[in-house]
């Protein structure tokens, strides 16, 4: 069970179904680049998901622009993110480290991941959770430099990463708190 809390949620992260980006995205590194373009357009729209609520879209933005401004083309061609063309590969790769804390810090710059998890949670458990307490809770047990390393150990596809224990055992223990009579 564990291991579902955590797949759910890192799916949740990796498709960004959150919102409460903070403050405005830098612009694109090369924003006339025709494929420049085409690159923050796909990025965006991987990220906000398949039925993106309109926060969901402006993550998806927010988070392009902060990735395409903090890496090179040749920084993701390397890190497996991009093809030799430049346009984003169909099935995403485990990426290597230094890329995957980029890939982290601009999707950190753009959700919140305790918002994330309890979004996906109250709707997979249909309501019958606190999300106001939860989140609380969560907020409490999973401090900001573990939920990076959660992030970064899943896009580097490291399963048996203690950061996703960690993330773990703080999403159960707050279903389990609020559950206390």
């Amino acid at each position: 069970m564990p291991q579902l809390a955590v797949v759910g949620l890192l799916l949740v992260l990796l498709a960004a179904c959150s919102s409460s980006g903070d403050g405005e995205p830098e612009p694109a590194a090369v924003t006339g680049s025709p494929d420049q373009t085409a690159l923050r357009q796909d990025l965006a729209t991987l990220f906000a998901g398949d039925s993106p609520r309109p926060a969901d879209v402006a993550d998806g933005e927010c988070f392009a622009d902060r990735l395409l401004a903090d890496t090179t083309p040749e920084q993701l061609q390397e890190g497996g993110l991009t093809d030799s063309s430049g346009q984003l590969v169909g099935e995403l790769p485990s990426l290597p480290e230094e890329l995957a804390g980029t890939v982290a810090d601009a999707q950190l710059a753009c959700i919140d991941v305790v918002e994330s998890s309890t979004r996906a949670l109250t709707a997979a458990r249909k309501g019958d959770l606190d999300a106001e307490a939860y989140a609380d809770c969560l907020r409490r047990d999973l401090p900001p430099d573990t939920q990076r390393e959660a992030l970064v150990a899943t896009l580097m596809g490291e399963w048996d990463d203690p950061a996703l224990g960690r993330l773990a055992d703080a999403q159960l223990a707050c279903v389990d708190e609020q559950q206390r009579p």
